[in-house]
């Protein structure tokens, strides 16, 4: 771990250590606050003293809580290796920054930077690259016409293709990319991302990066194809959104957008996570508690309804409750959409299914409920599985490969 990424986390540590006495002292300041009202006046002197007394226990837990890991941090820096290596490039470093971006990835890009994931593409055996050049020497004499892009999903990362690939397809390292490439051609990439920022944020990177990565392609770009699984299926809409509103020169090669448990309608767990600590401000003994899950990132909050344009964030106060605020987000002319649902029954139920395939449900996976529709060209359900089996699976991989090759198969489930 390089010096800044130590400093990094043990500012952190202490942060996320100060967080916890913070919500300890508000409650028990609120529990105490009740019982000494139901005593009344006779009891105000035992309450002054109660009060200096935990208020001075507390401050000094907290001073303490984040002063010492974050003093541990800069000794570290300091006496680092200079030529250490990056927790970012090793799997277990890597996955576990992925899990924590997730959560907080907004603050950490503001507040430790040194922890915040920039996006980056990777070949199927190369390392994650910061620049598409490097992307595009790594892809070196392999690099055909026809590029997919695979975007993983809400504190996942790039590795994530190959979960279960062993059991689906006899090959631990198998993927949906690889068999592409060896099937019909295509040149996979691994789209490695912060997916605790704004959808629309991600989208407008990709784009961006997409467009730096065809104009050094080494060979003439034919088409391209976007496959998303969970989150990463909205920053795939979105990226071909912003695209086609710059005018980026890669949108008139973009032919497929697939989603794979997307929450185009959003996430229940998310919905419920906005009601509970609306529920929770209400009381006084639990409003600290409400406060700190209201610190989970805007990258979580914008899967409440599916967000992945600008205007569906700015300006709005995205702890409001239980207000959809989702703009139409068109589809890209020419390009052909399409969407999977799972479901761990083996037929949707739909409003009878609030589970789905356990984080999102076949009505916002197909995006068809009852106030808001997105069309897609057709939709694929496989029942039986959850939201991690669309990672690796013989049924899905067979009708991605067919809509990839122009096949428009029938509308299942």
């Amino acid at each position: 771990m390089r010096g800044d990424e130590m400093r990094d986390s043990g500012a952190l540590l202490g942060t996320a250590l100060g967080e916890v006495a913070e919500v300890a002292q508000g409650m028990h300041r609120a529990i105490a606050g009740r019982l000494f009202g139901l005593l009344g006046s006779p009891a105000a002197p035992v309450r002054l003293m109660h009060d200096g007394m935990s208020t001075l226990a507390y401050t000094s837990a907290r001073i303490g809580m984040r002063v010492v890991p974050a003093a541990a941090g800069y000794v570290a820096d300091a006496a680092s290796d200079p030529a250490a290596g990056s927790a970012h490039d090793s799997l277990v470093g890597h996955a576990g920054l992925s899990a924590l971006n997730g959560w907080m990835g907004d603050r950490l890009t503001t507040h430790r930077p040194a922890l915040a994931l920039d996006m980056r593409i990777r070949t199927h055996t190369g390392p994650l690259r910061r620049l598409p050049e490097n992307v595009v020497h790594d892809v070196g004499s392999a690099a055909t016409g026809r590029i997919v892009l695979f975007l993983h999903g809400l504190v996942e990362n790039s590795r994530f293709w190959s979960i279960g690939a062993d059991k689906a397809f006899g090959d631990p390292d198998a993927t949906y990319g690889s068999m592409l490439r060896d099937d019909d051609g295509w040149t996979p990439l691994y789209v490695s991302f912060n997916t605790g920022l704004h959808i629309s944020s991600n989208g407008h990177e990709l784009a961006d990066q997409i467009d730096a990565l065809v104009a050094a392609w080494p060979v003439a770009v034919e088409e391209i194809a976007l496959v998303g699984h969970s989150a990463g299926g909205l920053v795939a809409r979105s990226a071909a959104v912003s695209a086609a509103a710059r005018q980026h020169d890669w949108i008139a090669d973009l032919r497929h957008v697939v989603t794979l448990g997307a929450p185009h309608l959003g996430a229940g767990l998310e919905r419920f996570a906005n009601f509970g600590t609306h529920a929770l401000s209400r009381l006084p003994e639990t409003r600290p508690l409400a406060r700190w899950l209201n610190r989970r990132s805007v990258g979580i909050k914008d899967l409440r309804y599916g967000s992945v344009v600008d205007e569906d964030w700015t300006g709005f106060d995205p702890d409001e409750r239980l207000r959809d605020r989702t703009t139409p987000a068109e589809h890209v002319p020419g390009v052909g959409y399409y969407a999977v649902s799972a479901t761990l029954t083996r037929s949707p139920l739909g409003r009878l299914d609030p589970l789905g395939d356990l984080l999102v449900t076949h009505d916002s996976a197909t995006a068809t409920g009852r106030r808001r529709q997105i069309p897609f060209h057709a939709t694929l359900h496989v029942g039986g599985r959850s939201h991690f089996h669309l990672l690796a699976d013989t049924e899905v991989y067979r009708h991605i490969r067919s809509w990839l090759a122009g096949d428009l198969l029938p509308v299942s489930g």
